[in-house]
């Protein structure tokens, strides 16, 4: 490997571990909610992005922008039949999301079977030291950076970003002042189910479409949102440039399943060091560069 290679892999890393988590990051971030059924999110969107362009002809740019819709739609009814009965009951919401999630799997498993048919990365590949690289790659490395700016935009320059952080500060007082958290609850959970069905559509043309697909993202998921704590922006963001420096590095030298161990190694050891994540640590310097 070159010094390119390593680049190119701290970048795959880092693309993967944001929009795995982003996300949930959301969910979690505004409405305090453990969504275990994050990862059927994934594989539906993956599943609705593949079915669009194998059944129905529909260019692949066109089937991710209406698999993101999909995805979103069936989580803002999952929220609307079953998530908003269990606010502030965190760990029945926690089973509630994980038997959804299982729910899910099967249904999709009657329809397509153990495995359906990909399809073809776009955009070819190039060349940089006689190796050749996806281009792809890039591709979703440019997505996830749209996905953290338009979050940016929207949670800080939007009159539903401002109302969103208020009712993170303080729920009954945001009510009070007229904002109907449970219709803004039920976007915040559509947003965080779309951008989950966002993950999977891009990464449907790089791996095998199954049932189980999104399961290889949950747990990375998490890490990421434990190590980045409760902001939806900054967590996302820092914890996975970190990890995902950790992770490219210990596969540069030792391989994946070394990469994946160290990934946990680090997230434990950074948890006990900030419970709070990088949010908490951050709030923390500030608040002595302040005093």
């Amino acid at each position: 490997m070159n010094t390119f290679s390593l680049f190119y892999q701290f970048l795959a890393s880092f693309s993967f571990l944001v929009l795995a988590s982003v996300g949930l990051a959301v969910i979690f971030g505004v409405m305090n909610v453990i969504n275990f059924a994050h990862a059927s999110f994934i594989m539906l969107g993956a599943v609705f992005t593949v079915s669009l362009v194998n059944h129905a002809g529909i260019p692949h740019a066109l089937a991710v922008l209406l698999a993101i819709l999909g995805v979103a739609v069936v989580g803002m009814a999952i929220e609307w039949l079953f998530i908003r009965r269990l606010y502030r009951r965190i760990l029945d919401c926690l089973l509630a999301t994980w038997a959804i999630n299982m729910i899910i799997v099967q249904i999709v498993f009657l329809i397509i079977g153990s495995s359906q048919r990909g399809i073809p990365a776009p955009f070819g590949s190039f060349t940089v030291g006689g190796i050749t690289y996806a281009t792809y790659t890039l591709v979703i490395l440019a997505f996830a950076f749209l996905v953290i700016g338009f979050l940016y935009w929207l949670f800080r320059h939007t009159d539903f970003g401002l109302r969103v952080r208020a009712a993170m500060q303080n729920k009954d007082m945001a009510e009070g002042l007229g904002t109907r958290t449970s219709t803004l609850y039920s976007v915040t959970f559509g947003l965080g189910a779309g951008l989950a069905g966002l993950t999977g559509a891009l990464y449907a043309p790089m791996m095998p479409i199954t049932p189980f697909f999104g399961d290889q993202f949950l747990w990375r998921a998490f890490t990421v949102v434990i190590v980045g704590g409760a902001d939806p922006l900054i967590g996302p963001l820092a914890s996975g440039a970190a990890l995902g420096l950790v992770y490219s590095g210990l596969t540069w030298f030792w391989g994946t399943i070394v990469g994946s161990i160290g990934l946990l190694a680090v997230t434990m050891v950074f948890i006990r060091l900030f419970p709070a994540g990088f949010t908490g640590a951050m709030q923390r310097f500030r608040g002595r560069g302040g005093s």
